[in-house]
């Protein structure tokens, strides 16, 4: 309320113009910091060991394909011996699956096959392959320090 020169009162109304440029006003101001938070959005770190320690041979059996959760790995053991492929599809970082025979990228339906080769893209690179070993005591080591291609197997 405003008094005017008169000394009346002077009532002040809110047009419809002024209301829809307040509303148009909020509305990019919200927009606009939806926008910054998806856009600045980082997702929290993994914390992934260097190399894992797992069970004796005899544990996996042949034909056996196990995630190793705290290394991101597949062991894998085949006819030729045990092999580690990482389970990071290498378009845009995905987890893959294991599916039939093969591993699928669940995010762009990339597929790769058991030796870690690219069946399907959008992913043009094949997935690394890590260093598998036996410790001192005669257990399976995952090493993700060394990569070494998925054709070199730990043969027991």
């Amino acid at each position: 309320m405003k008094i005017d020169n008169t000394g009346k009162h002077k009532i002040y109304t809110l047009t419809r113009r002024a209301f829809l440029n307040l509303s148009l006003l909020i509305s990019a101001a919200a927009s606009s910091w939806g926008i910054i938070k998806f856009l600045s959005y980082k997702a929290p770190e993994e914390r992934l060991l260097s190399f894992i320690t797992l069970n004796q041979p005899q544990a996996y059996h042949l034909g056996s394909v196990t995630y190793i959760r705290e290394v991101k790995a597949w062991l894998i053991h085949d006819q030729e011996g045990f092999y580690a492929l990482s389970s990071t599809c290498t378009h845009l970082g995905c987890t893959i699956n294991l599916g039939e025979e093969r591993f699928d990228c669940p995010c762009h339906g990339s597929q790769f096959d058991l030796a870690g080769r690219v069946l399907k893209g959008p992913a043009a690179s094949p997935l690394p392959g890590y260093q598998v070993r036996l410790s001192d005591d005669g257990r399976i080591v995952i090493d993700r320090r060394v990569s070494v291609p998925p054709s070199q197997r730990l043969d027991i």
